[in-house]
């Protein structure tokens, strides 16, 4: 067809030597393949990959890598029986339903405690936990047992199934709660002037699970405004006195008493450790 075509044009117009170029240009425009015009889709499906990259990151950047529990903010250590107190009023809130307290103690109890007519002293550990609830009107769930452990002090010794009697388990604190709210009944006592009996004396107030904290950082703030009674490093003590308190420099709570007989007395010698935990079960 190129070919008729160039007869036909020959025929028309004279064709110089000089044209042949002009002629073969022209030619080459009219028979060229057009090109394809490129389909403009990939505008369209650029803009949407854009978009996709887009919100991935978005997404990358709001969703957190993983689930972290609440934050809280560190406390600086107790350094004194003041500074424990506000760590008192601003610990945690309940967190469940129960606030679950358990007590270890080591007593030394004479052989009359397990019912022996002799003389004898015997190291024994009980393990007392109290469930009290956050709730009003609930049931207060207390347990007191011997763990079994023993250790022979002096003299006569009891039998292995020999119990303590239950007038002779020790006594921590004074108040008895069937259902909540319970108020431990020694916080309304004044505490005497002299620091040896006042220490002594806020025992039942500090080891009780039914004393509040707010109630225990008034506590002590009392005790801190007698010099005698000292701090050392959560150990709260006075001098030639007779109970010693272990207080948790980073929470304030009371994590241990020690009571020691005075001299040539044959008082007992208590120690005990406490534990808390926030519980939604307790035993029925």
């Amino acid at each position: 067809m190129r070919d008729l075509l160039d007869d036909d044009l020959a025929e028309l117009y004279s064709v110089r030597p000089a044209d042949d170029v002009r002629l073969a240009r022209l030619r080459e425009q009219l028979f060229a393949d057009r090109p394809k015009r490129r389909s403009r889709n990939w505008i369209g499906i650029a803009a949407a990959a854009i978009a996709v990259v887009m919100i991935t990151g978005l997404v990358v950047l709001l969703r957190p890598a993983h689930r972290d529990p609440a934050a809280t903010m560190p406390r600086t250590p107790a350094t004194s029986l003041n500074e424990a107190a506000t760590l008192l009023e601003t610990t945690e809130r309940p967190t469940a339903r129960y606030q679950h307290v358990t007590y270890r103690i080591q007593e030394v109890l004479s052989a009359a405690a397990f019912g022996i007519n002799a003389v004898g002293n015997t190291l024994t550990e009980f393990e007392y936990d109290a469930w009290v609830p956050t709730r009003p009107g609930e049931m207060v769930v207390t347990f007191r047992r011997e763990t079994g452990q023993r250790r022979p002090v002096s003299g006569v010794q009891p039998r292995s199934d020999q119990a303590v009697g239950m007038l002779s388990l020790p006594r921590l604190w004074t108040t008895f709660c069937a259902a909540t709210p319970c108020s431990e009944d020694s916080v309304s006592v004044p505490l005497p002037a002299d620091p040896k009996e006042k220490l002594q004396a806020a025992t039942s107030q500090l080891l009780s699970p039914f004393t509040t904290n707010e109630e225990k950082a008034a506590l002590y703030r009392t005790l801190a405004q007698s010099p005698e009674i000292r701090w050392d490093n959560g150990k709260v003590s006075v001098g030639g006195g007779l109970v010693q308190f272990t207080v948790d420099t980073a929470t304030g709570r009371v994590s241990g008493v020690e009571v020691s007989p005075p001299a040539q007395s044959e008082s007992p010698r208590r120690s005990v450790t406490v534990t808390y935990e926030w519980t939604d079960q307790r035993p029925s």
